[in-house]
């Protein structure tokens, strides 16, 4: 393969190949973490975006919640009740960044299949695709390892399931596993809500295989996935489960691991630097000093990535499909982000579930 798009020169009769065909060459590892990141962008009351509070890169963000109230019950009423205080916690937004630069000949197009357009949009789509990956792989990730250490506050013990503290997992037997799954939210208090669950490669066709023994089979095992509220609460049941091809437990479970967690278990907080979106900041991409801008990611809506370019004078006749007066565009976007997972008093706990299918 030539640099700069030689092989697509026009030296020859040449055709562009169909879209559907070449989008195998530029296929992605998919799963459904990053749209379920994307619905969970909410963090702060009554502030949709936190670009309204943080416009510097030097500006630290910080939430703050209550913590929860554990006081023993009375036995009657008293002459002078008298009480304490309750508390709150300050939680830190720690933002990471991933990006991708590319550049692009803005004489390119003159002599090529490929304007230069179609050039910049390939160049761009690919960068973000590079991008969606490896957020997909750091949501995966923040998700396993924030998941719960310890037993619930005032749980000593939990049915139809072991918990290993060693590997922060719930090890249940393989005998209708879902069912025990969600008995364990429901004793760890989450009855409340209904469940969303990351099941890997290896448990998620298990799953698909007992979803699919209904009523006309010999053993009906779909009452593990019904979306049936258990009374007097309102959840304690899946509400979605998706395959995620980047959760691989580090504990040497082998027959089937699932993360398992209530709604609102977490945050996807995105953000950028105000320089990209605010007025008054360079917008010249095609000049020496460059310009600040926003692009969309070509896949999901609402998800924005910052871009900035920049173009110098060189001579590319020595390279190949080159021009002596050329000029090089380079572009670099990226994606800037916080994960917080929902803040809980007691030590070690998390609202995430690691769940271990034992044979």
């Amino acid at each position: 393969m030539a640099a700069n798009y030689y092989d697509s020169a026009l030296l020859g009769f040449q055709g562009r190949i169909r879209k559907g065909l070449a989008a195998n060459e530029v296929r992605e590892k998919d799963t459904m973490v990053l749209q379920y990141a994307l619905d969970n962008t909410q963090f702060f009351e009554s502030v949709m975006n936190v670009n309204e509070i943080k416009k510097s890169v030097q500006r630290p963000v910080y939430g703050y919640q209550f913590n929860r109230i554990t006081t023993a019950n009375g036995s009657g009423m008293v002459t002078q009740p008298t009480g304490t205080m309750g508390t709150s916690v300050q939680v830190p937004l720690t933002f990471v960044s991933f990006t991708q630069t590319f550049q692009t000949f803005n004489v390119t197009g003159l002599d090529n299949v490929f304007q230069f357009g179609e050039i910049f949009d390939n160049q761009a789509s690919q960068a973000m695709r590079q991008l969606r990956t490896g957020i997909r792989e750091w949501l995966t990730n923040n998700l396993y390892v924030n998941r719960t250490t310890v037993l619930p506050y005032g749980v000593s013990s939990i049915a139809n399931a072991t918990f290993d503290s060693a590997s922060a997992t719930y090890l249940v037997n393989g005998q209708n596993p879902y069912s025990k799954m969600t008995s364990v939210m429901r004793q760890a208090s989450y009855g409340a809500s209904s469940y969303d669950a990351l099941f890997d490669p290896t448990l998620y066709p298990q799953f698909d295989l007992s979803a699919a023994q209904g009523t006309m089979n010999a053993t009906n095992l779909q009452y593990q996935f019904a979306k049936t509220p258990t009374m007097p609460a309102v959840g304690g049941y899946f509400d979605n489960i998706w395959e995620d091809l980047n959760l691989a437990n580090d504990q040497g479970y082998n027959n089937g691991y699932a993360l398992v967690m209530p709604k609102n278990a977490f945050a996807f907080v995105p953000w950028m630097p105000a320089n990209y979106y605010a007025p008054g900041f360079s917008k010249s991409f095609d000049q020496y000093v460059g310009g600040y801008g926003t692009i969309g990611d070509d896949k999901y809506d609402g998800m924005n990535y910052q871009i900035f370019g920049w173009n110098n004078q060189s001579d590319t006749s020595g390279a190949s499909n080159g021009y002596a007066q050329s000029q090089t565009q380079n572009w670099q976007i990226g994606f800037t982000a916080a994960f917080v997972t929902s803040q809980l008093s007691n030590s070690g706990e998390s609202p995430i579930y690691g769940f271990a299918v034992q044979p």
